[in-house]
């Protein structure tokens, strides 16, 4: 027969500094109020300065989800486009983002590049892009990281998608040196229209 073992009880340690927090804010408050009736003015305008700013960070914090949910509806269009939809959609905003010469040539045969452009400061960027809701493996990346430079002669790699990449992949991604954007990552290029080469 088996015997049970005991838990024993760690005597906690939480009973006493509940306490003393509790007092001291106690204390601290008392403070406040004492220093509330010795000056009240100060303290009225303390108050008011810190609904203020209340209101002030609750504002800008309503406007940062605002603006975050209405790029994330702008991504939702590209769920129902199809593939040469999507390409032409990363075209228009690469244009809006300053990359120039761009031309979609996505299509049979075009062995993993359906978008050409080139940087501001002259680079050869060369555009893959991925539109579906599912998980993006390493093989995606490893055939796009197979072409972009050897055959297409990027100095840029860019895989756009609106899946979600696995870990392998952002891996492949990154010792490729190949820019993986993802859905939260076109979201963000959609709001700043600004993306780092």
């Amino acid at each position: 027969m088996a015997r049970r073992r005991r838990r024993r009880r760690k005597a906690g340690t939480q009973g006493p500094l509940t306490a003393i927090a509790g007092l001291g804010l106690i204390a601290l408050l008392f403070v406040l109020v004492e220093q509330a009736r010795a000056h009240p003015l100060a303290a009225t305008l303390i108050a008011l300065g810190l609904t203020a700013a209340a209101a002030l960070a609750t504002w800008l914090w309503a406007a940062e989800r605002r603006r975050i949910a209405a790029h994330e509806r702008e991504v939702a269009v590209t769920d129902g486009m199809t593939g040469e939809q999507f390409e032409h959609f990363t075209a228009r905003l690469m244009r809006a983002s300053g990359f120039r010469g761009v031309r979609v040539v996505g299509g049979s045969g075009d062995m993993g590049a359906d978008v050409f452009a080139c940087t501001r400061d002259g680079r050869r960027v060369v555009v893959q892009c991925k539109r579906f809701a599912g998980n993006l493996g390493s093989p995606h990346v490893q055939r796009f990281a197979g072409t972009a430079r050897e055959i297409h002669g990027a100095d840029v790699a860019l895989l756009v998608t609106t899946g979600r990449p696995t870990a392998q992949a952002r891996e492949v991604a990154l010792r490729c040196r190949i820019t993986l954007i993802d859905r939260a990552g076109l979201a963000t290029w959609l709001s700043t229209q600004a993306l780092d080469c």
